[in-house]
């Protein structure tokens, strides 16, 4: 499906709909919710990506596509900037410890970190995604040095996979911090804004991205991240994107398993 070359540049027609297709949904669910990366990452990895380009590669669309929902967040003035900015201190300090890790670990040892993540993912949403759907109803509270500090923790796993961190990122938010889901998911997209940006430069510098298939994953990214937004408002619709969510994630699990364990 997928013939990766010693520059990783050969991509066919089936390869570039799967991703843009894959991409598109991620986009829809980082905007809508959380775990995108669940979907484009592991499925780059299916199709022979080293899990080291396509961990770093992965930021690219990432970028791309929460760029799009924090602009249109903020053209609906539904992003709390000042919570937002002060908690994105500690976690860009993360951010950056966590992407020089990711440069130092082994490629097996990510390709090996994925597959815990997805295990990871999967149970996250299962026990607590009644919290995200439904959201909290507390008073906003003052954000506390504990606070900072659970940030800055998930900054570095951020760093070095993004999988898993806005799903982090939310339960924190909603959780530790007190907000609704409703003021909790815009500043989470500006998060992985913030998250992706850091982490795509200093993986930039060290030659780690693979440009083509980050272009085709950010248009898939673009639409994604356009529509969620457009979405996010309708009744039910992250009850409808978490099933299709489960889903993947089982079989995507089941197949890196077989890949990691059974070659």
């Amino acid at each position: 499906m997928f013939s990766v070359m010693s520059n990783l540049t050969s991509l066919d027609i089936s390869s570039i709909m799967l991703l843009l297709f894959c991409r598109i949904l991620s986009g829809l669910l980082n905007t809508l919710a959380s775990s995108g990366s669940a979907i484009t990452l592991p499925t780059m990895i299916f199709l022979g990506v080293p899990p080291s380009i396509a961990n770093a590669t992965n930021r690219l669309p990432i970028l791309i596509g929460s760029s799009i929902s924090v602009y249109n967040f903020h053209k609906s003035r539904e992003i709390i900037w000042k919570t937002a900015l002060v908690i994105a201190i500690p976690m860009s300090l993360g951010v950056c410890g966590g992407t020089v890790l990711a440069q130092i670990i082994d490629t097996k040892h990510i390709e090996l970190v994925v597959f815990i993540a997805m295990i990871f993912s999967f149970v996250l949403i299962i026990s607590n995604s009644r919290a995200i759907l439904k959201g909290r109803s507390l008073i906003i509270k003052n954000i506390s040095i504990k606070n900072h500090i659970v940030f800055f923790l998930i900054g570095i796993w951020a760093g070095l996979i993004v999988l898993d961190s806005a799903m982090l990122i939310l339960f924190e938010l909603i959780l530790g911090c007190g907000l609704d889901i409703s003021k909790a998911n815009p500043i989470k997209n500006f998060f992985l804004l913030i998250i992706s940006l850091i982490s795509l430069v200093i993986f930039a510098f060290n030659h780690s991205v693979n440009w083509e298939i980050g272009f085709v994953l950010s248009i898939g990214s673009f639409f994604g991240g356009y529509w969620g937004t457009k979405l996010s408002h309708l009744e039910g619709i992250k009850k409808w994107i978490y099933g299709v969510l489960m889903v993947i994630i089982i079989v995507e699990i089941i197949t890196l398993g077989m890949k990691k364990f059974f070659k």
